[in-house]
């Protein structure tokens, strides 16, 4: 995160409306705030603290206590800050809650507290709202931003007035928190919980396992395995035993149920063979019934040869009545037809008499068909008179209109014209915008070139510094590891001279000089070096001597990138020329205003030929309607002229016509009138000739009628008198005594095969009975009726011997199998239990290491921590040495804490005056502010190295330099120099003079009766 800008408004000290803006001091400045006491300068840290977190930088003060008493009561309490994070800019402003006048009327309300946060465009302006109002919404969209909440951002960012210790003493778990945060290590303790958790998992899993075993036990009433096992060998013969006496008792209800069911099939042959003897006897009762149906059959068999003359003679009878009837019927009919035609002859007189007038009548209708006719023709004249009086008007009227539209056009002309004229003006202006464009945007890529190449040569450089260092570093690890090969190879060679002095013998030549004497033979060491020794030291002085060698190359190679680096840079600044030196904001700026005016060119050009496209068009349309005027003049006239015409030939019309006529509405009714009268009389006339006709016609038919009925009537009586004598001599012939008894042997259709079906059926059934009864007779006539009493109890008796066997059997089997059961069941728990157990052997030993419940209890996350705090402190230690003139390091305490508190993140300050360790918190106050110092600056360099997703990009040092001597306060700065040099933005808030004279970038704080001010010196304007 790096300040931008910074606006106070009644804020502190600051009274009215103060701005510091940080971009003004350059890139990755190193500047001093300074001030007299009690002027604001830690207020300025409060403002970045309060906008970023609604909090100060203590924590001391509420954010509510933050207004300042001389602000005017109308001036709200406000803090606004613009910052860069990663490639994004932002901006965000806070009011907390305070007391402000009312808008209307006397007295105050509350303000409450409010925070805004913007994203903003790369030329500074508000681009997305991210929070509207809310503070908390702001406080949590902050803190996932910069990654860091206000008590790890005042510790590793902000080191205020009497807070530059915190980091340095506090404890394993909260300087674990904040590092976790900056090394993002999260996923460790991730890794830390996630182990932990399988570990109980798999725990409560074996414990549940152990569980269910003795609950399988206790399901089948078992104290052990082994009794499981004892009864399992004693029960197995007994189930087969039960089996086969199951299965005996099974073979002899088998064959006692085959007894019954044969027994049970005897009896019912000889139940039916009863039953059909009965039945035979019952139907035998109804022979004297059947004989009754057959002669009644006979005698309607005699009765129906008859039947064809009587038949005769009742159809005979039938027919003489019918023809009476139709005689009397026609005598009726003739005798209303003539009353009918009296009737139609007195209507055709009266017809006749009403026909004399219709002359007249149709005179009439003639003449008011002509008055009809030339009033129609007036009323059309008079309709057309009206539309070409309508046409004529409007017709007119769309001429004016379209003389004032021509008019118009020609002034939208003339309008257009000027325009264009002026756009073409500023076209010609803007001609060179986009040659101009694409030049300042090469010049933009290649200043940005120079950017990165000159950031790359700081780097470059800032490696070869640390190349420098390491490549002294490998020289002296690879002269101390020549020293030390040599030292071993002369203590190996004492060592063997050693083991020869024990073999030499008085009076014997020695094997080395061959002298017979040894005044002073080699004395053997308790520390012989061996062969293996001197290899291993040979062996490392290899290695000492390649790692110099890759040293060297290294320095080597960052030399060459130096090298082509600064031809690249010089070459970029010579195309560059005067832009070489200006702000690359500035040629930004000039670029982003050639793209406007790019813009706008391209805007004008479619404006310009919009407006000729406007031009043409209004042109055609002047064209177009001047023809049309043309086209519509004659059109008028015409119209007139015929709404003249018109005019006169309706006053002729009118006055051909009399007054009394004139209206069409009653002469047209006159008209319907005479026109139903006409049409009355002529269809009279012709309905009385008609019916007339018709009257006479009828009355001859009827006449017709009469005389064929008569003639009907005589030979239908014929007819009668011979079907009679006909009867008479068939019913003598036949064996009826009379008509009488003919009709009471008659029977129908119906009624005869009913009897016939009932004759038939009884012989039918009595045939079936006789076989059936032979049958029956035949197959038992050797044979006996069993006793099924005694056969069924003895089934009974074996059903119930084999339900015995059979419960037996499944009692002995179930709980075998029962037993098998929990036999598997054992099986496979055990099985899984050592599945499990071995799991929680390697995840609960993962899982103790992980979570530092073994050895030092050191966890994972805080084992990682505690390697890049050792990076930290390499970093640190090289700074503190220099400050304390080499004699304080800063180290990580390897012993663990007493007791169950955690540890490996405890530091100690290593003495080389004493040559101990010792707390950090013996140290005194100028020593802590340095070693506290040292460590965030270590602390930033190992975080930027590690690009985490959080950027230690800048850092506010509040006071602490008043406790250092002019050595440590020289050595100080020079740090915050190097550290300034490498991209970091680095304040320091103090009113040491010194501080004052070798810092010439300053913001300069100013106090006042009536409030404090701010004035940035230095600054590069």
């Amino acid at each position: 995160m790096t300040p931008l800008t910074l606006t106070m408004q009644a804020f502190g000290p600051f009274a009215g409306s103060e701005t510091i803006d940080f971009t003004a001091l350059g890139n990755s400045p190193l500047f001093l705030i300074n001030g007299p006491t009690g002027a604001g300068k830690s207020s300025i840290l409060d403002a970045i603290c309060f906008a970023l977190y609604g909090q100060t930088t203590g924590n001391d003060r509420d954010a509510g206590q933050m207004r300042c008493d001389q602000a005017a009561d109308t001036l709200l309490t406000e803090v606004s800050l613009d910052f860069r994070l990663r490639d994004s800019a932002y901006r965000v402003r806070r009011v907390p809650q305070q007391e402000r006048p009312k808008a209307t009327g006397e007295g105050t309300t509350t303000q409450s507290a409010e925070a805004q946060l913007w994203r903003l465009t790369p030329e500074g302006e508000e681009d997305e709202c991210l929070v509207a109002r809310k503070v908390t919404d702001a406080n949590s969209q902050l803190h996932a931003l910069i990654g860091l909440d206000a008590n790890q951002f005042r510790q590793v960012m902000v080191l205020p007035q009497g807070k530059f210790r915190e980091l340095l003493l506090a404890e394993s778990k909260d300087r674990e928190k904040i590092f976790s945060q900056l090394f993002q290590t999260q996923i460790f303790q991730r890794i830390e919980e996630r182990l932990r958790t399988q570990a109980n998992q798999i725990e409560r899993a074996v414990n549940d396992h152990r569980q269910h075993i003795s609950g399988i036990l206790a399901g089948g009433e078992l104290e052990s395995e082994a009794a499981l096992a004892q009864e399992l060998a004693a029960l197995t013969p007994q189930v087969e035993q039960a089996r086969q006496r199951f299965e005996t008792a099974q073979q002899q209800r088998r064959c006692a149920e085959q007894m019954l069911g044969e027994g049970q099939a005897l009896q019912r042959q000889f139940e039916i063979r009863d039953s059909l003897a009965a039945e035979k006897a019952r139907h035998l009762e109804q022979q004297a019934q059947i004989t009754a149906f057959q002669s009644r059959l006979t005698q309607s068999d005699h009765a129906q040869a008859l039947r064809p003359y009587s038949t005769a003679l009742v159809q005979a009878q039938q027919a003489f009545t019918a023809t009476q009837e139709q005689q009397r019927q026609a005598d009726s009919a003739l005798a209303a037809q003539r009353i009918s035609t009296e009737q139609a002859q007195h209507a055709f007189e009266t017809a006749r008499q009403r026909q004399t007038e219709l002359p007249a009548l149709r005179e009439r209708h003639r003449q008011l068909g002509e008055f009809i006719h030339k009033g129609q023709q007036l009323s059309e004249l008079e309709a057309r008179w009206k539309t070409a009086q309508v046409a004529w008007q409007h017709t007119d009227e769309a001429l004016k209109r379209d003389e004032a539209q021509l008019d118009g056009i020609r002034r939208q002309g003339e309008a257009l014209g000027a325009a264009l004229e002026e756009l073409q003006n500023e076209f010609q202006q803007l001609a060179s915008a986009p040659v101009e464009l694409s030049r300042h945007e090469s010049l933009l890529t290649q200043r940005q070139e120079l950017d990165e190449l000159i950031r790359q040569g700081r780097e470059l450089d800032a490696q070869q510094q640390q190349a420098t260092q390491a490549l002294k570093g490998r020289q002296r690890e690879a002269e101390q590891a020549k020293r030390h090969t040599t030292e071993q190879e002369m203590r190996w060679h004492q060592g063997q001279a050693a083991l020869l002095a024990l073999t030499l013998e008085e009076e014997a030549p020695c094997p080395v000089c061959g002298s017979l004497e040894h005044p002073a033979p080699a004395v053997k060491h308790a520390d012989i070096v061996t062969q293996d020794q001197v290899e291993t030291a040979r062996s490392a002085e290899e290695r000492a001597r390649h790692a110099l060698q890759t040293a060297e190359r290294q320095v080597h190679q960052l030399a060459q990138q130096l090298s082509y680096n600064a031809e690249q840079t010089q070459r970029l600044s010579h195309q560059l020329g005067a832009w070489a030196s200006q702000p690359q904001v500035e040629l930004q700026q000039a670029c982003e205003q050639l793209r406007r005016q790019v813009g706008r060119h391209r805007h004008v050009q479619g404006e310009i030929n919009r407006q000729n496209a406007a031009r043409d068009e209004r042109r055609r349309d002047w064209s177009a309607l001047d023809k049309q005027l043309k086209a519509q003049r004659p059109q008028v006239e015409k119209a007139k002229e015929e709404a003249l015409r018109l005019d006169s030939q309706c006053d002729q019309l009118r006055q051909s016509l009399p007054e009394d006529v004139r209206n069409p509405l009653v002469m047209r009714q006159t008209l319907i009138e005479l026109d139903n009268q006409i049409s009355e009389f002529e269809k009279n006339w012709e309905s009385a000739q008609q019916a007339l006709a018709e009257t006479q016609t009828q009355q001859a038919r009827a006449e017709e009628q009469l005389r064929g009925a008569n003639y009907q009537v005589t030979r239908s009586q014929q007819a009668l008198e011979q079907a009679q004598a006909e009867w008479q001599i068939a019913l003598q012939a036949s064996s009826f005594e009379s008509e009488a008894a003919f009709q009471a042997a008659q029977l129908e259709d119906n009624q005869r095969q009913d009897l016939a079906r009932q004759v038939e059926e009884y012989q039918r059934r009595l045939a079936e009975l006789d076989g059936a009864l032979h049958n029956y007779h035949a197959q038992l006539a050797e044979k006996k009726l069993p006793d099924i009493t005694a056969l069924t109890a003895q089934t009974k008796a074996a059903q119930a011997e084999e339900n015995t066997q059979l419960e037996a059997w499944r009692s002995l089997d179930g709980r075998l199998k029962t037993l098998q059961g929990i036999g598997q069941k054992l099986t496979a728990a055990h099985t899984a239990q050592a599945e499990l157990e071995a799991q929680y052997r390697v995840w609960g030993t993962l899982s103790e290491v992980a979570n530092g419940r073994t050895g030092n209890r050191i966890s994972l996350q805080r084992f990682v921590l505690g390697v890049l705090l050792d990076d930290v402190l390499i970093q640190a230690s090289e700074r503190l040495v220099r400050m304390s003139r080499g004699r304080y390091q800063l180290v990580r305490r390897e012993d663990p804490s007493k007791g169950n508190k955690a540890s490996g993140l405890e530091l100690d300050v290593a003495d080389t005056y004493t040559g101990k360790s010792r707390s950090v918190a013996t140290l005194s106050g100028g020593e802590s502010f340095m070693a506290a110092l040292a460590l965030a600056l270590g602390l930033s360099d190992v975080v930027q190295a590690y690009a985490g997703g959080i950027q230690l990009d800048t850092l506010f040092i509040d006071e602490g330099f008043g406790s250092l001597d002019q050595d440590a306060l020289d050595q100080a700065i020079a740090m915050l120099s190097e550290l300034q040099m490498g991209g970091r933005m680095i304040g320091i808030i103090s009113h040491v003079s010194e501080l004052k004279e070798q810092m010439s970038v300053r913001v300069e704080v100013r106090a006042s009766r009536l409030g404090s001010s701010v004035e940035v010196k230095g600054a590069l304007l």
